[in-house]
Formats: C-alpha cells, sequence, structure tokens
C-alpha cells in the first residue's frame, strides 16, 4: 500500500471497517466484520475496487452509487438511512448513516491529522485546470508537493487525494471544480487553504447555479475557510471578482488596471505558445507559456503570484511556467501527419470559445492554408442557453477567420447570428459523422484548425479521434474503462464500443488479433502491449485497429511477418525498434502518422513501401536500418523524407 513509510500500520495498513465506522460515526450492524481492512475510501463508484469501502455522499444518485460499488467488490456502502430502508434493507453491506456528507468530512480530518503541507486551492469557472497546471509545476520545481491529475477536481476526487498526502508533503496544489451550490464549499471546509486563486466567475453550470452570484458564493468559499494570514489571488479583470468582498489579503492580476500587484501587458501568441509581459512591485518581467490565447497570460501571472507568495524568486517561476506542457484535450498544439491542430475540448463556455477563436486570429497561417474554427453547442448553460449562443455567434462573426464550423445542439443560434450579420464563412453539421467526413475532405495540411469544446455534447475529442486516430477520448471523465480478457490477450473497454489491447498472456507465436472483445470493436494496441515479447515471429492486426501505441512491439527480435491494419492511421513512438528480424513493411495507405523510432534499429530491414497519406515522421523513423529501402511516389513526402535522410528509394 502506499504512504506505508510515512504511517506504517498507523492509519493506511491499520483501518478496519470497525475503525473507519467510528471516525465517521456510523454504527456497524452485528452481522457486518468490523476487522476487515479497508483499502480506499471513495465517493464514486466508477474508481471501486475489491477491499474498497465507499461513502454514497449525495452527489450522485444513490442507487447507482451503491449498486455499482458493490459490484466492482466494495467491502461497504454507507449511505443514508432512508435510502438504506427503501432501496438496501436486506443487505448487510449497505450501512446507514444520518449525514453520509458529514461522513466523508470526518474521514477526511482524520486523514490529513499529523500531515503539515501547506494548501494552495484554485477554482474558478474556466481556466483553473490550466492554472492549477502551472501551480504544480513551480511549486514541484521547489518543493515536495503533492499535485494531481487534471481531471482530479471533484469532491471525490478530493477525497482520492488527501489518501495521497504524508508528512514528507511540504505543500498541496489542490483545483477543486464546481457543479452546484454548496458543491465547493464541502471541499473548502477540509481544505481551509494557505492561498487560494479564483481565476473568473463565468457562465459554466448554470444549470445548476442559477446565477453568477451563486457560482461566486460558492467559489469564494475557499476563502472564508482560508487560514489566518492567508492570502487570495484573484483576475480583477472579472467584475464578479472585483466587486466581492474577501476578508484576507487580495492580490490583484489585471491587463487593464496598471495599479495592480501584477499588471500584465503586451501579450503576443507566437508559433510556440504566448509570450507577454507583467510588472509586480520587484519590476517588469517577460515570460513565455507552452499555450495559445491572450487569457492564458492570467494563468501564467496568477501562477506567478502564488510563488512569490511561497517565497519563491520571480526569476525561478518565470522559468518553471515555461516547462508547464499541456497534453491530451486542454490546450494541446498536435501534428498529426502533418495536419495542425490546436486543441482544447474538455470545458467550454461563450467567453473561452470567444477567446479560443480571437487566438486563431492572430495566427499566422502558410499561403493558401486557412484558419479554421471548430466548435459547437456548450453545455450547461441553463435556460438561456439559446441567447448565449447567438450573442457568441454576434461576436464570432466580427473575427477575421476563413471557416467556422459547428456542431450539434444550440449551435443552430451560433449560425442564425451568422446569418443575420452576413457572415458567410460557416457550415453547420447535424451529425458526428457528417462532422467527421466534412473535415476528412475539407482540411489540408496548410490550415490551422482550432478544436474548441466541452466533453459532452460537442466533444469534439470524438471527431479528432475519429479522423485522425487520435486517444483523446481515453482521458474523459470517467473513461478508465474495464479489463477484460479473450483467448489470451488482455483489452481495456472504454465508452463509445472501444477496446484496446494492453497485452497478452498466451504462448503463442503466431498472433492474430481479435478484431473484437465483448461487443467492442478493438481499435487500438496500447503502450507496450507486447513488448519484449521475444517468441512472437507473426502478428496480423485486425483491420479496425487505427493506432499503434508507443513501444507496442519494442524489442520483439524473432517478429518476421507483420500485417499491418487497412484503417491504420498512427503508429506511435518506437512501436517497432528492435523487430531485427523483419525484412519487409508495407504501411496501408490512409495512414498518416510514423512517430519518433517507429521502426528504428531494424537492421534486417530491406524494404518499406510508404503511401502518399503519410506526412509527419518523428526523429529517426527509420535509422539504424542500414539494409532498408523506402518504397514511395516521387514528390511525395516519404520520398523527400527518405532522400533528406540518405534512405535508398524505388518508385511503386
Amino acid at each position: 500500500m502506499f504512504l506505508r513509510s510515512f504511517f506504517g500500520k498507523s492509519k493506511e495498513e491499520s483501518l478496519t471497517l470497525g475503525k473507519l465506522s467510528e471516525i465517521i460515526g456510523a454504527e456497524l450492524p452485528r452481522a457486518v466484520d468490523g476487522s476487515a481492512l479497508c483499502r480506499t475510501v471513495l465517493t464514486q463508484p466508477e474508481y471501486a475496487a475489491p477491499g474498497d469501502v465507499v461513502i454514497s455522499a449525495g452527489w450522485y444518485d444513490h442507487r447507482r452509487v451503491v449498486s455499482q460499488s458493490l459490484e466492482k467488490g466494495a467491502i461497504a456502502v454507507f449511505c443514508p438511512a432512508g435510502k438504506k430502508a427503501a432501496l438496501f434493507q436486506d443487505d448487510d453491506r449497505v450501512i446507514a448513516v444520518e449525514n453520509a456528507l458529514e461522513c466523508v468530512k470526518r474521514y477526511e480530518l482524520w486523514r490529513e491529522n499529523g500531515c503539515k503541507a501547506k494548501r494552495i486551492a484554485i477554482s474558478g469557472s474556466v481556466g483553473k485546470t490550466t492554472t492549477t497546471g502551472l501551480i504544480g509545476s513551480v511549486m514541484a520545481g521547489c518543493f515536495r508537493t503533492l499535485t494531481h491529475h487534471p481531471m482530479a477536481n471533484s469532491h471525490g476526487a478530493i477525497l482520492r487525494n488527501i489518501q495521497k498526502l504524508t508528512p514528507a508533503h511540504e505543500w498541496w496544489v489542490q483545483e477543486v471544480g464546481g457543479v452546484q451550490p454548496g458543491y465547493v464549499e464541502s471541499s473548502a471546509c477540509v481544505l481551509r487553504p494557505d492561498i487560494v486563486v479564483l481565476t473568473n466567475i463565468g457562465q459554466s453550470h448554470l444549470d445548476k447555479y442559477m446565477t453568477r452570484e451563486n457560482i461566486l458564493k460558492d467559489k469564494s468559499s475557499l476563502e472564508r475557510y482560508m487560514s489566518p494570514g492567508g492570502s487570495i489571488v484573484i483576475n480583477s479583470d472579472d467584475d464578479m471578482l472585483a466587486n466581492a468582498h474577501f476578508t484576507h489579503n487580495v492580490i490583484r492580476v489585471s491587463m487593464k488596471d496598471e495599479s495592480a500587484d501584477y499588471y500584465i501587458n503586451n501579450v503576443r501568441t507566437v508559433i510556440s505558445g504566448t509570450e507577454f509581459e507583467f510588472t509586480c512591485s520587484e519590476g517588469t518581467f517577460s515570460a513565455r507559456l507552452n499555450l495559445y490565447g491572450e487569457y492564458n497570460a492570467y494563468n501564467g501571472a496568477m501562477a506567478i503570484a502564488v510563488a512569490r507568495l511561497a517565497g519563491i524568486p520571480i526569476s525561478k517561476s518565470i522559468e518553471l511556467i515555461g516547462t508547464y506542457q499541456p497534453d491530451g484535450m486542454r490546450q494541446n498544439f498536435k501534428n498529426i501527419g502533418g495536419y495542425k491542430m490546436l486543441i482544447d475540448c474538455f470545458n467550454a463556455e461563450p467567453k473561452t470559445v470567444l477567446g479560443s477563436a480571437e487566438t486563431l486570429s492572430h495566427m499566422q497561417v502558410p499561403e493558401g492554408g486557412r484558419r479554421i474554427f471548430v466548435t459547437g453547442h456548450i453545455d450547461k448553460l441553463g435556460s438561456d442557453s439559446k441567447q448565449m449562443h447567438y450573442e457568441l455567434g454576434e461576436k464570432l462573426a466580427g473575427l477575421p477567420l476563413d471557416l467556422i464550423v459547428l456542431f450539434g445542439g444550440d449551435s443552430d443560434r451560433i449560425y442564425a447570428a451568422f446569418t443575420d450579420n452576413g457572415f458567410e464563412n460557416a457550415v453547420l453539421m447535424h451529425t458526428r459523422n457528417e462532422l467527421d467526413d466534412w473535415i476528412r475532405t475539407n482540411v489540408t495540411r496548410d490550415d490551422i484548425v482550432f478544436y474548441k469544446s466541452g466533453q459532452f455534447e460537442t466533444a469534439l475529442a470524438k471527431t479528432i479521434d475519429h479522423v485522425y486516430g487520435t486517444t483523446l477520448q481515453n482521458e474523459q471523465q470517467y473513461n478508465e474503462g474495464r479489463i477484460a480478457e479473450k483467448d489470451g490477450y488482455r483489452f481495456r473497454i472504454r465508452r463509445d464500443g472501444i477496446a484496446e489491447v494492453t497485452g497478452y498472456t498466451g504462448s503463442d507465436k503466431v498472433l492474430n488479433i481479435p478484431a473484437e472483445c465483448e461487443g467492442a470493436k478493438v481499435i487500438r494496441i496500447q503502450r507496450l502491449a507486447f513488448t519484449k515479447m521475444r517468441g512472437i515471429v507473426s502478428v496480423t492486426i485486425p483491420d479496425s485497429v487505427t493506432y499503434i501505441g508507443p513501444e507496442a512491439f519494442y524489442i520483439c527480435p524473432a517478429l518476421k511477418e507483420l500485417h499491418l491494419p487497412k484503417n491504420l492511421k498512427i503508429i506511435g513512438k518506437n512501436a517497432f525498434n528492435y523487430c531485427t528480424s523483419l525484412t519487409s513493411v508495407i504501411i496501408p495507405d490512409g495512414t498518416l502518422h510514423m512517430d519518433r523510432h517507429a521502426f528504428y534499429d531494424c537492421s534486417a530491414l530491406e524494404s518499406i513501401s510508404i503511401p502518399d497519406s503519410v506526412g509527419f515522421f518523428g526523429a529517426d523513423a527509420l535509422h539504424n536500418s542500414p539494409k532498408v529501402t523506402v518504397i514511395c511516389s516521387k514528390n511525395s513526402y516519404a520520398w523527400k523524407y527518405a532522400t533528406e535522410n540518405g534512405f535508398a528509394t524505388a518508385e511503386p
């Protein structure tokens, strides 16, 4: 178990169900074994495993939480007495409590006892995850710091994170998300932060909060529970935050007010990200971020302000924020097969959609290329959603973009605003297939495309995966999937009927990888799935597969025959590195991307046929394969790559 060296048997290893019940104020039925050891305490059934205990705190449907937790092997589930009586009266594993949310709080306070880490809590409507990542990069570069996965900002995630806290940690950086009144406060009362950051108060989750005032009230609870002597860092250009009454020291970050504690100016979008200057009491400084958009200058400056409060020199914090690299669905620049795209598909509200479009409008494109902005329905805007989409359309219509592509839901109101304002460079898609096909047919390698959406209705990460073979969907919330096995192959089955091969436990030397598992289509070979399987001599990958992950067949020296799938899009880093018996490989037409060391050290490789569709080769993709001839069309990207790197070429 984790934390063994810090807590020994006093906490994690010795926590029995009886002790836990005592901590949270519950009474165990006589039929329940109080000596059973508790592995982890959770509130979300998605993360439950054998030996865990789940508290159904009320943020999710009690029936679902209890049922799924028990199905996954939880040894006990605590839930409100009324729900126990109505739904699970005869199941002794379901234990009644008066106030489940209070039970979570009691456990968290017990669990953190003895840990002295100072706490930084970050919230806001948008920008909080990026700001958390920037702050985490700075703090972890200077102190023993507990940080977390970018998705881990829910009440249940904070419960999981607190179980990773140790006496060795000096700081704890924690993002706090909000979805409904009281949600943030339920964690604030436990976190009791030393530093609070509020990025802005926008329109996300108005379907539950109803007003921005209610959003402010919940998110500012972090300041109300702040430790004495703490400081709050705010974006003072946000009207709600600028006019809020705070009782602790306030550090203001602004692009509009030169008297702010951190005044930002001269923000520039460059090919590598965003550059900006800021002035504070110590002088004027320049900073650079691996992020795109003027709004990210706020996030960077707030991270620097937090670092200064923690005693980190400004020069060091500037250096460390420049090391932060976004990934996956958030603020990420990708070149997939020569197609250049900006991806920000986790969260959206009108303000950030507009900001993303403005960022794209400032970017340079090659001659003949276009700035294409793809967006759509914005989730959780409440009863005024249609009007808010229309107003967004009025603002987007004034931007110098070559094309705007809209998809789903209330995006038809954006399109209506375009029509009313004479903006003609737009198309409206009604189905996912229609959108996917349009992108396949119309986007070129000279274009720059910005995909901006949330992760629910529009969910542009799905479209990018469909078209380019990426794996962005894996980063959606609650998409960890489940493990399954078939014919010796291990799979992870995720949402949307997607299966990924994760390993092989059989002894066959000739592998014919299944095309499906439990009704889910196999579309990916994940990282390390067959690495160092020295005995396999032949592999046939089903045509459904679009992605072969990094090191998937790394060091398979006996592999002689390789049959790649006709729908393949991406070959990851080191995928076939040191497959020293391969003599001939045919890359299927439609493949886009061959990453670094894809066929590195394939010493017997004599020929590799590469189609015109491939538009990207990573560093040394074919190097240390001295016998290889690249078979490709003259003047194709593959021909250019081969000749520039000294490989023999031949036309098909």
